[in-house]
């Protein structure tokens, strides 16, 4: 009687992991990103240097494109910056003022839905950049950018332990 019951557990047992393994694989895909701002679709989207291509060419223009986030700003998320091959500053801020991203977010995957423009600052607001960065302002590197307004963004979730 004894060896039955361990036979029936060990089936269960054996039929609840499969159960689990192939829930885990239909996983939807939107519950690996934080969304903020605006819903837009998870899908195949290009690099951040085809994006710089587009807003090379026009002054301003859509985009859509996946890429690394490099810094946040540590006041209060209003603004992030990405990195890109060519080593261009890429700032993000957030369409209307009206959503903010974590603050440890940097080095994780994003997808952008936005409006891009290339962009001089003013050295005041690049040093007020550079500060809320938590680094030394360097006029070689902060002061032409290009600047997208997001509407939406997904922040890919860090891997779960």
């Amino acid at each position: 009687m004894s060896r039955l019951l361990s036979t029936k557990l060990s089936v269960i047992t054996t039929i609840t992991v499969l159960f689990i393994a192939i829930m885990s694989g239909c996983q939807n895909p939107t519950e690996e990103w934080e969304s903020f701002g605006e819903e837009i679709a998870v899908e195949d989207v290009p690099k951040t240097a085809s994006m710089l291509q587009q807003v090379s060419i026009k002054d301003t223009t859509n985009v859509k494109f996946v890429g690394e986030i490099e810094e946040v700003c540590q006041m209060k998320g209003c603004w992030m910056t990405l990195k890109s091959e060519n080593g261009e500053r890429i700032r993000v801020t957030f369409k209307d003022y009206g959503f903010f991203v974590p603050k440890d977010a940097a080095g994780r995957e994003v997808i952008i839905d936005g409006l891009a423009s290339l962009s001089e600052l003013d050295e005041e607001t690049a040093r007020h950049y550079a500060d809320d960065a938590g680094r030394e302002f360097d006029a070689a590197k902060d002061l032409k950018e290009v600047s997208i307004v997001a509407s939406g963004v997904l922040i890919k979730k860090p891997a779960q332990l």
